[in-house]
């Protein structure tokens, strides 16, 4: 193995699949992308479940599961409060980030645009929180950074708007932001001290919700134009790479993988069709759930029994939520989707791609917190965890949708691996392991464990700078 470098720079391209960037690098898209891809190992990835960006952020920065860091979703359960939705922050993270765990062996760390990173800590480094951030100032560590950001124009994430009626104006704005978030990263690559940098590119993951099928729909009127918006990413990508220091490691990951989202279907409509929660007007949020209720659900997939020992108005004991979670598991894999309706008798494909009891996904201190039951999509299918509305199959502006598999693992100067050593893919909480390995930490008691060893160093000197400001 070559030996330890002394920087290392991961940068996240948030929901993207392995299978479009090597197939956008092969058919010249993104030119500089494919001369990276040539130069080490494109792995796929697997992004725990549920396969949201929250909680595959937290699994690859502490290098565990959600049972030990305990995040579960974007939204969560307010602790000792019931059936209170709330929204999980970095304060709620359980086990120590890659930059404690780079702070340890006495190196400094970047972290810009993680989700789940907010509100920004003093790390000695430098963070620039993502989604969810509500507000700059609590998302800028340290804070003298904040004149330059907004100089920069820098923007913590994405003006939506009305996709559906003016998406051109929406794929400006994705733009607009991925250039004065390119702007940003490459200021503080260049200018902050750092051993270990993550970046983050989220636009892609916005693009792709609302735009996928003009992503992979040759036909679509807007697909020249995502064309162009990967071309951007391309030079995102190659202006970072450009500002490292010789000899850096570089990875490329994403948080999960991306598909179509061709039906929605919402089970919190399906449990009350099927008995196992309240009426709409009897419950019409979750903290009104009572004894009426057996079961609910949380986004996008997260099935909880309504215990006794665990909530206020619990209707089940322990015993009895688990016979009742073996047969909502039962019904629940026998649905298919036709597109207007899920059913046993329906005439379409089957509903799930899989259904996992907690204890089967996650392990740790605090596997009490998690969901009875998580389930994972078929293809084509978005599952939906909200609590209004009483149609199980909806329609909705969104036509992508997350996949826990096919996510990205690229390590530049790796090898592929023997394949009767190493199976792919990979498991999200390998990633920190094996970028802190990269740069000489090996702390014990992570998750995973190092993978995409090099038997050579890394290249010696980046490509040629860009010019990223806005044309």
């Amino acid at each position: 193995m070559s030996p330890a470098a002394e920087r290392a720079l991961v940068i996240g391209l948030d929901g993207m699949p392995r299978s479009l960037l090597t197939r956008l690098a092969a058919d010249g898209t993104m030119p500089r992308v494919a001369g990276l891809l040539a130069e080490g190992h494109c792995a796929e990835l697997l992004a725990p479940v549920p396969e949201i960006s929250s909680t595959s952020w937290a699994t690859f920065l502490t290098g565990t599961n959600p049972g030990r860091h305990g995040i579960y979703g974007f939204t969560d359960l307010t602790p000792g409060g019931g059936c209170r939705i709330r929204f999980p922050g970095l304060p709620d993270l359980q086990e120590p980030p890659l930059w404690e765990l780079a702070a340890r062996a006495g190196r400094r760390t970047l972290c810009l645009n993680v989700p789940g990173t907010y509100p920004a800590p003093d790390t000695g480094g430098a963070v620039v929180s993502g989604f969810v951030a509500p507000d700059l100032e609590r998302a800028v560590s340290p804070p003298r950074l904040l004149p330059l950001l907004r100089g920069l124009g820098y923007e913590l994430d994405v003006e939506v708007g009305d996709v559906a009626a003016d998406p051109a104006a929406f794929l400006d704005r994705a733009e607009r932001a991925l250039r004065a978030r390119t702007r940003a990263m490459d200021h503080l690559l260049r200018h902050e001290p750092w051993d270990l940098a993550v970046t983050v590119l989220t636009e892609t993951d916005r693009v792709y919700h609302f735009l996928w099928r003009a992503v992979t729909d040759p036909a679509h009127p807007l697909h020249e134009r995502l064309r162009a918006f990967h071309r951007l990413v391309d030079d995102s990508v190659a202006a970072l790479v450009a500002a490292l220091p010789a000899g850096t490691e570089l990875f490329l990951m994403s948080d999960h993988g991306f598909g179509p989202a061709a039906h929605q279907v919402y089970l919190n409509a399906w449990l009350r069709e099927s008995g196992w929660l309240a009426p709409l007007d009897a419950c019409p949020r979750p903290d009104a759930l009572d004894a009426r209720s057996t079961a609910f659900a949380l986004d996008p997939a997260r099935i909880y029994l309504n215990r006794k020992s665990r909530f206020p108005g619990g209707a089940l004991t322990d015993a009895e939520a688990d016979d009742a979670a073996a047969e909502i598991a039962r019904e629940l894999t026998a649905l298919r989707c036709d597109g207007t309706r899920i059913g046993p008798d329906a005439d379409g494909p089957p509903l799930l791609r899989s259904l996992h009891r907690a204890a089967d996904v996650y392990h740790g201190p605090l596997l009490g917190h998690a969901p009875d039951l998580v389930a994972v999509p078929a293809p084509g299918i978005q599952l939906r965890g909200g609590w209004g509305g009483t149609a199980t199959v909806r329609t909705d502006v969104l036509s992508g949708t997350h996949t826990r598999h096919d996510a990205v693992l690229y390590r530049r100067g790796a090898a592929p691996p023997d394949p009767r050593r190493a199976a792919e893919p990979y498991d999200m909480t390998d990633v920190a392991p094996t970028v802190l390995a990269s740069i000489g930490i090996r702390p014990d008691g992570l998750d995973g464990t190092p993978v995409l060893g090099t038997a050579d160093p890394p290249p010696g000197g980046p490509p040629a700078p860009l010019d990223t400001r806005e044309q």
